[in-house]
């Protein structure tokens, strides 16, 4: 139990226990009482409920991510070097009007052998739309799946190139 718990009941105990001030009938009195047991009812519940659904607040080592995270910086500085091979997630329309140089467009929720390099080690970076597109992190744990050992997305995506300035090609 939480040092802050801990206090909320300290707190609660001398609090439910003391003397009223008006009489025990006085609504300002009943009310005080129904909230003084309905606050660490609330309070158990919450604390009880990750643990019911079978989750926490903090995700597990095997929750988190196994891919790494590049910038738009980064990733620039390994398609000029060419150091990675890009994979773009976005749909075939918008990688058609614009995508990172040298990037080849991939299904984010088929990712097969096929689509990527043979050697397993090659640095490999998944993008999408943005931040906010989750298409990159299902395209980089289906590399993961099949073996790939050195797997990267660029959270900000296509806009987060193009906002940055950065050249496009189109296909």
């Amino acid at each position: 139990m939480t040092l802050a718990a801990l206090v909320f009941f300290a707190w609660f105990r001398t609090h439910l226990f003391a003397a009223p001030i008006a009489p025990a009938n006085h609504p300002e009195v009943t009310h005080m009482k129904s909230l003084l047991l309905a606050v660490p009812a609330a309070l158990v519940l919450a604390l009880a409920l990750p643990a019911v659904a079978g989750g926490s607040a903090k995700p597990s080592a095997e929750e988190k991510e196994a891919f790494g995270r590049l910038t738009v910086q980064q990733v620039e500085e390994g398609v000029a070097k060419k150091e990675l091979v890009v994979f773009d997630n976005n749909s075939q329309d918008r990688f058609a009007k614009g995508h990172v140089p040298s990037a080849k467009w991939v299904k984010f929720d088929n990712v097969t052998a096929a689509d990527l390099p043979a050697d397993k080690a090659t640095k490999l970076v998944f993008y999408c739309g943005g931040e906010m597109c989750m298409a990159c992190h299902e395209a980089a744990k289906g590399a993961l799946t099949l073996g790939y050992k050195n797997v990267f997305i660029m959270p900000a995506g296509i806009s987060g190139w193009e906002k940055a300035g950065k050249k496009t090609e189109k296909a």
